[in-house]
């Protein structure tokens, strides 16, 4: 797909770990955790039905964790490409939320609110700075090839608000831009401007 007419990239989420089957907050150590069963399985399905899609992407990126790079390994595979590595789509840094249960983002959102007046986990990093990185990366992703990345539920949320000029307070506090294991959207890049084509798509 040429520039003229716009370059469309999925931003997925990756499969499913242990960690997501506890629904624990673990940042930036859980860096090695890896797939489990399920979410291998997840990642081939994704893989599948992506390419059964009338358009599919071309080029194949992930973040330098292990469960984004495997979740992204069958469609790089099926494609004969490479995975590419991406810096600024990991995980967010939770900080001091560290080990608490997922629900805690919901039931204690209000602490979210840092002392500064910006939004972000104390002792980790703010939605500005995980906006930016996340920006950074896919702003700069060639507009000659159609491209699949492999990211990370919280930044995901935050960078597609981000993205789509959209209030991440809102979208935070009103549970929007959710995504499930291997769940993806789907923008479209038009002389530098982003619009959403399909927002938290469904594999199975």
């Amino acid at each position: 797909m040429t520039a003229a007419a716009g370059t469309r990239v999925w931003i997925i989420r990756h499969g499913e770990t242990h960690g997501n089957e506890a629904g624990i907050l673990r940042g930036p150590v859980s860096m090695n955790d890896e797939l489990n069963e399920t979410g291998h399985a997840q990642a081939r399905a994704l893989a599948a039905h992506l390419l059964g899609q009338p358009g599919h992407p071309q080029a194949v990126y992930a973040s330098l964790y292990r469960r984004a790079q495997q979740t992204a390994a069958p469609l790089a595979a099926a494609l004969g490409v490479s995975v590419h590595p991406l810096n600024g789509v990991h995980e967010v840094d939770c900080g001091d939320w560290a080990g608490q249960p997922y629900s805690a983002l919901r039931v204690n959102a209000e602490k979210l609110r840092l002392p500064d007046g910006r939004l972000g986990f104390s002792g980790g990093e703010t939605f500005e700075d995980i906006a930016a990185r996340f920006l950074a990366d896919i702003n700069a992703l060639p507009d000659s090839i159609d491209a699949a990345v492999v990211s990370h539920g919280g930044i995901i949320r935050i960078g597609l608000a981000a993205l789509l000029g959209l209030n991440m307070e809102d979208v935070w506090s009103g549970g929007r831009l959710l995504h499930g294991n291997t769940d993806y959207s789907v923008l479209r890049r038009t002389k530098g401007v982003w619009q959403a084509e399909g927002l938290g798509v469904s594999v199975g």
